[in-house]
């Protein structure tokens, strides 16, 4: 870049200059993807005000240094608690600059200096350790990780939904699992069927009403009563999605929505229940304009060449607070009350399931999953389009697995945005997470600190790096998550710096260690004893082959079949590799089980992929991880993972059904056999 000032104002806005490719090689962002970038990450947020920041963030214990506005002189502070008590004192001098006293009472508090105000958020050093939420009696836990979509209930309309994940949470409570692990529950939008991506929300404040379980809060009675009155060939629809083994989600999404609605016009209307007024009430301004974001959506898809993104809406409808909104709510005020009630089918849906882990005895519950991005043509950009980057995107730069980079298609946090809003968007998506459970997955934890942005129209190659208030953001994961009593992890595979480890280690947000990937520097496979203290295990993830996959190279089949083999490498090479790594993997399941005279390796074919689950298993259960998580897909030798990174169409991605119902999904002798495996490794009785 030519121009001084615009490097400068580059780096003052987060965006980094020059980033090291996958060779180790330094490249250079380009003048014109930095002047675009640029424009995006300055337009949102809004210049800074004078005074204190919008919220100051600090930890529990330590001094905090303030940047009072120049010339500011005062000497002494206020602060109000949450609980209402009041404290006054001195400031201090903290290295050569004005500070607070250390604070011990953790939360969210007013604090004035002079003629200022701010919110001061005190923060826990850490969040909670797995040992302070179990006891030290039966064993170190674990969990089972499950894609709720797949789950089978009969009636449920080819969609699983939350009353599945409350059957299955209590099977695998009975057994001896203290978490279930759930893929991301986040709201889609009701008139785009063929975007289903958990990844891909519309917004992360709310849920995937197609989710909810009409039996939380109408009679089995009810509901079959209101399928009937869709008619026969409804009826039978229903049976044909149920009985499918991938989700046809345009047609399942549809048949949903009827009933729904037919529930709600019969059942709701005209008096909501006061459960309902509550729930609406207290859902306050977000809730409203959700609602209303979701009415607008399906008007506009359906009415005129205007579509889906509310940026091509015309002007004074792309404004949430207009009063042509207002006027357009009131018009539709009954569709809007109806997405209101779908929120609140979904969100006491999740509460009961949630509620039924820890009824039946988990001691860590429902661990939920936040995802990385939001989709910017969705609800929460449309309501806050200060707060994120509308016009920018998010992924990966070009590496040797995809040499032309990855744009995924969302978008994330604007730095400035979050500073000046008091980090209100992040805080209330991380509460949102921990709304009902016992935990949070944050998927590419890394964002927390940097993310690759690209420009809106551009190509991935085009983007650069984004730094991100990490400083601030870790300490309000850890706030978050003591005022839940939850554990966090955070999805940190790939590229993570060093740097960014030990910062997640001291705020204990715990890592991931994912079986393919432990390895030693020549291809062995890491002892279980070595596996980090840190971190969950994991026998492999939704975007990964499953053991079984993986075993009988499922997964080269599908990127031969689909052109993805990698630049410079072909079929027969992967196959060649594959083999190398079973022969380390065998060696490595023999070695943890202690076996002396070590089993001639099984072969690639389903049979032989069966002992290697089972040892698969049993090796990340005896790891040193403080807790293990086995989706279900290995715990049933499942040879289909339920993505496969890269693809949008080829592979069913998103679709796929566990085989039988989730009420005997663990009834099986290979599910027992294993749960067996595993209980024994967290040193369960």
């Amino acid at each position: 870049m030519n121009n001084p000032n615009e490097t400068e104002r580059a780096r003052n806005a987060g965006l980094c200059l020059r980033w090291r490719d996958a060779s180790g090689r330094m490249r250079a962002v380009s003048p014109e993807s930095l002047r675009r970038l640029l424009a995006v990450v300055e337009s949102s947020g809004g210049p800074p005000g004078p005074g204190l920041p919008a919220m100051v963030v600090t930890m529990a214990g330590r001094p905090t240094p303030l940047c009072l506005p120049r010339g500011e002189q005062a000497t002494t502070f206020r602060l109000t608690l949450e609980n209402g008590d009041t404290q006054e004192g001195p400031l201090r001098q903290f290295r050569g600059q004005t500070a607070l006293p250390a604070l011990g009472v953790r939360g969210y508090h007013r604090l004035e200096i002079g003629g200022h105000a701010t919110t001061l958020a005190v923060a826990p050093a850490a969040c909670p350790p797995i040992s302070t939420l179990v006891d030290g009696e039966g064993g170190r836990p674990w969990a089972l990780g499950v894609q709720t979509y797949g789950l089978r209930m009969p009636g449920d309309g080819g969609i699983g939904h939350f009353g599945s994940v409350a059957t299955l949470a209590r099977l695998a409570a009975r057994r001896g699992a203290d978490a279930l692990a759930i893929s991301p529950a986040h709201a889609m939008f009701a008139a785009r069927a063929e975007q289903y991506s958990p990844y891909s929300p519309s917004s992360r404040l709310f849920l995937n009403v197609l989710l909810a379980d009409p039996l939380a809060v109408f009679d089995t009675a009810t509901v079959h009563a209101a399928m009937q009155k869709n008619g026969r060939a409804y009826v039978d629809a229903l049976k044909r999605l149920e009985d499918a083994p991938l989700i046809n989600w345009p047609e399942a999404t549809s048949h949903r929505y009827r009933l729904l609605r037919r529930l709600y016009e019969e059942r709701i209307m005209p008096a909501p229940p006061a459960e309902l007024a509550a729930f609406r009430t207290a859902g306050g301004t977000a809730l409203e304009q959700h609602a209303i974001f979701e009415t607008l959506h399906g008007y506009f898809t359906t009415n005129g060449a205007r579509g889906g993104d509310w940026r091509r809406w015309p002007a004074a409808m792309r404004q949430p607070a207009s009063p042509e909104v207002a006027r357009f709510a009131a018009e539709f005020a009954r569709e809007v009350n109806f997405h209101v009630f779908v929120q609140w089918l979904a969100a006491k849906s999740l509460a009961l399931a949630c509620n039924a882990a820890r009824g039946s005895g988990m001691r860590i519950g429902v661990i939920a999953d936040m995802a990385v991005g939001i989709d910017p043509t969705g609800s929460e950009c449309w309501a806050r389009q200060q707060e994120f980057l509308v016009g920018a995107s998010i992924g990966a730069p070009p590496d040797a697995l995809s040499p032309l980079g990855q744009d995924w298609g969302l978008t994330t946090f604007s730095p400035a945005g979050l500073r000046a809003t008091g980090y209100r968007a992040f805080i209330e998506t991380l509460r949102a997470g921990f709304a009902h459970g016992g935990g949070l997955r944050i998927d590419h934890v890394m964002a927390l600190e940097r993310l690759w942005v690209i420009p809106q129209g551009g190509s991935s190659a085009e983007g650069a790096y984004l730094s991100f208030p990490v400083r601030d953001l870790m300490p309000l994961v850890a706030l978050e998550a003591e005022r839940a009593h939850g554990v966090v992890i955070g999805e940190d595979l790939g590229t993570v710096t060093p740097a960014f480890r030990r910062a997640a280690q001291r705020h204990g947000i715990m890592g991931m260690n994912v079986l393919f990937f432990e390895r030693a520097p020549g291809g062995a496979f890491r002892p279980p004893a070595t596996w980090s203290l840190n971190a969950a295990a994991f026998t492999t993830t939704h975007d990964l082959p499953t053991v079984a996959g993986w075993w009988q190279g499922v997964d080269i089949d599908w990127r031969e079949k689909l052109g993805q083999v990698v630049p410079g490498t072909d079929a027969a090479s992967l196959c060649d590799g594959r083999e190398k790594d079973r022969t380390a993997l065998w060696s490595a399941l023999n070695a943890a089980s202690g076996v002396k005279t070590p089993s001639e390796k099984p072969p690639p074919t389903p049979a032989g992929a069966r002992p290697v689950v089972d040892g698969a298993i049993g090796f990340v259960a005896s790891t040193a991880c403080p807790l293990t998580v086995v989706p279900v897909e290995d715990m049933l030798g499942l040879p289909e993972q339920p993505n496969l990174p890269g693809t949008t169409s080829g592979h069913p991605n998103w679709q796929r059904r566990y085989p039988g119902m989730t009420a005997t999904l663990l009834s099986g002798a290979d599910a027992r056999r294993r749960i067996n495996r595993l209980r024994t490794g967290r040193g369960h009785a």
